[in-house]
């Protein structure tokens, strides 16, 4: 986990969207800094609970495209996607269950140009911290799933100028944080909410249900 000495909680983002429908969503996982020990347990026991059950080791990726597609044999194992699909689902409950935990999910869609839809929606992202963050007095840090060569992140931030929200996000790669891989799961859960793919008919409740505390995926 990034430290922040200074901020008062790290959002974890991670992006999905459908490009060729114009949909962008960028999903942002807050968790308090004092709180950040007692989540990862929880993550921790869940992960352990998924190697005793399914033998799927504690430090394999979890990527929720690849995941529940039945991409991905976790020490050479293939659990079934019923078995995938309960995983996922007891992921967003252990996210749901943490009290400390906020989600904030902003989405757009422009069907002529996915990029220009990425932009606007991580600028909605970046208003909508901002202005809970003022709210509550806090500033906050921003890690998102990334090699360091996305411009997009430091551009947008630039322009938007989120007063609680000193830097520009920190890019780490999601095979190195579980916390971007919760935010992983959040934000593939929030994208079915809203583009109701057939082929992911099974997802459709899933963030409604599972983190029913989260408030409804918002338009910008």
């Amino acid at each position: 986990m990034t430290t922040h000495q200074s901020v008062d909680r790290t959002y974890y983002v991670d992006e999905s969207g459908i490009p060729g429908t114009g949909l962008a969503l960028y999903a942002a996982l807050g968790v308090p800094t004092e709180r950040a020990p007692e989540v990862l347990r929880a993550w921790r026991e869940l992960r352990d609970q998924w190697y005793r059950e399914y033998g799927v080791p504690t430090d394999f990726e979890l990527h929720a495209t690849n995941f529940l597609s039945g991409r991905g044999r976790p020490a050479g194992l293939n659990p079934a996607k019923i078995e995938r699909y309960r995983m996922v689902q007891a992921a967003l409950d252990v996210i749901g269950a943490q009290p400390s935990l906020s989600v904030v999910t902003i989405y757009t869609k422009q069907p002529a140009h996915w990029g220009r839809a990425k932009r606007q929606a991580y600028g909605g992202l970046l208003r909508r911290l901002d202005r809970r963050l003022a709210e509550t007095g806090e500033r906050a840090a921003l890690v998102v799933d990334g090699d360091g060569s996305e411009r997009l992140y430091e551009q947008v931030h630039r322009q938007v100028g989120p007063r609680c929200i000193p830097r520009p996000a920190t890019e780490v790669p999601a095979h190195t944080s579980v916390w971007i891989q919760m935010a992983d799961v959040v934000a593939h859960t929030a994208c079915q909410a809203i583009a109701r793919q057939h082929s992911r008919r099974f997802m459709w409740s899933w963030y409604s249900r599972h983190l029913p505390k989260a408030p409804a995926p918002e338009r910008c």
